[in-house]
C-alpha cells in the first residue's frame, strides 16, 4: 500500500498553473488515462505548428478535442505494442513526479499512430550547462527512471527545457522509443566497485546520465524518487499494465504479469543499490569535518617537526 505523502503537491512544486494543467498534474494515473484516452484528434496541416523538420521525418500534427497540438506518426501493427510500452514509461514517470511529454498510442488495430504532446516554447537541454543546478539534480534523479525502464539511449535530444512564469527552468523528458520493458530481469546491473551501471547495449548516448556526474549527492537527494518508485504496489503495476495492453496484444494478462514482475525486480535492486552507494548528508558532513580536523592535525605535527 502506498504511503500517504504530506509534502507539497506536484502542482505546488511546479508553481505554475499553466504547466501544471498542461501536464495534468492534479490527476491520478488512472484519471490521467481516462482523460487522455477520451480525447479525439483532428489532423492539422503542416507548417509552423510542427517542430522544425518534423514533416521531413514523417511526422504529422493533430489537435486534440481540448485544443492541444500533438505530433503524430503512423505505426506498423507489429510495432504497436512497443509504442504502448512507451506510453507505460510515460505513466511510470508520471507516478514518479517526473515531467515527461505526454505520450500515447492512439487509434485501433490496423490503424495505429504514436502521439506526443507538443511542448512549446521549449529548447533542448544542450542549450544549457546541464551539469550545473538545477539541471544536474534533475538528471541525477532521472537516472533512476531510465535504469528502471532500461533506457540506454538518453542524449541531449531526449530532454527539453521550459520555463515557468517565474522563469524557473523545468526539464522535460521525451522519447521513450529505446526503453526496454520486454526483456525479463535486470538487464542493466550496478557496478560493485564504483557507482554506475554495466550496460549491455553499450550505446554512446548515455553520457548525459554518466553516473560520475552525480557522485556529489547524498541519499536525501534521491529519497523522494526512490520512495515514489517503491510505493507503487505490484498489484497496481499489474493493473496499469493490463489496462494499457488490452486491445493491443492477444494475451494482456500474461504480458502484464511479466512486465510488472520485471519492474518489481528491477526497482528493488535499484533502491538497494542507491542506498548502498549514497550516504546521508549528516554522515558525509561528519566525514568532511573529520577530514578537516585530520588535516589540521597533520599541519600541527609538521610545524612541530620544523621547530625541533
Amino acid at each position: 500500500m502506498s504511503k500517504r505523502r504530506t509534502g507539497p503537491s506536484w502542482a505546488e512544486q511546479i508553481g505554475d498553473k499553466k504547466w501544471a494543467d498542461f501536464f495534468y498534474l492534479g490527476l491520478s494515473v488512472h484519471q490521467l488515462l481516462d482523460r487522455l484516452h477520451a480525447l479525439s484528434f483532428t489532423p492539422v496541416a503542416g507548417g509552423r505548428d510542427l517542430p522544425f523538420n518534423a514533416e521531413v521525418r514523417g511526422y504529422s500534427g493533430a489537435r486534440d478535442s481540448e485544443g492541444a497540438l500533438w505530433i503524430t506518426k503512423p505505426v506498423e501493427p507489429a510495432e504497436a505494442f512497443s509504442y504502448r510500452l512507451g506510453e507505460l514509461v510515460y505513466c511510470l514517470d508520471f507516478q514518479l513526479r517526473t515531467l515527461s511529454a505526454p505520450t500515447l498510442l492512439i487509434g485501433e488495430e490496423g490503424a495505429w499512430c504514436r502521439a506526443t504532446k507538443g511542448i512549446t516554447p521549449a529548447m533542448q537541454i544542450s542549450s544549457y550547462d546541464y551539469l550545473q543546478e538545477p539541471f544536474r539534480r534533475v538528471l541525477a534523479n532521472d537516472l533512476i527512471n531510465r535504469w528502471w525502464t532500461c533506457d540506454e539511449d538518453r542524449n541531449p535530444n531526449n530532454y527539453m527545457v521550459i520555463h515557468t512564469a517565474g522563469d524557473l527552468p523545468l526539464v522535460v523528458a521525451i522519447d521513450f522509443n529505446h526503453a526496454d520493458l520486454e526483456s525479463e530481469g535486470l538487464k542493466i546491473t550496478g557496478n560493485q566497485t564504483e557507482f554506475g551501471w554495466h550496460r549491455l547495449e553499450k550505446t554512446r548516448f548515455l553520457t548525459l546520465l554518466k553516473p560520475s556526474n552525480f557522485e556529489v549527492y547524498c541519499i536525501e537527494d534521491f529519497q523522494e524518487r526512490l520512495e515514489l518508485m517503491m510505493d507503487i504496489s505490484e498489484s497496481r503495476l499489474k493493473e496499469l499494465c493490463r489496462r494499457l495492453f488490452e486491445g493491443v496484444v492477444k494475451d494482456p494478462a500474461r504480458r502484464a504479469q511479466r512486465v510488472s514482475g520485471t519492474l518489481v525486480q528491477r526497482r528493488a535492486y535499484i533502491d538497494k543499490y542507491f542506498r548502498r552507494w549514497f550516504g546521508s548528508r549528516a554522515k558525509l558532513a561528519g566525514k568532511t569535518e573529520g577530514a578537516e580536523y585530520e588535516g589540521l592535525g597533520r599541519a600541527f605535527v609538521e610545524q612541530y617537526k620544523k621547530k625541533i
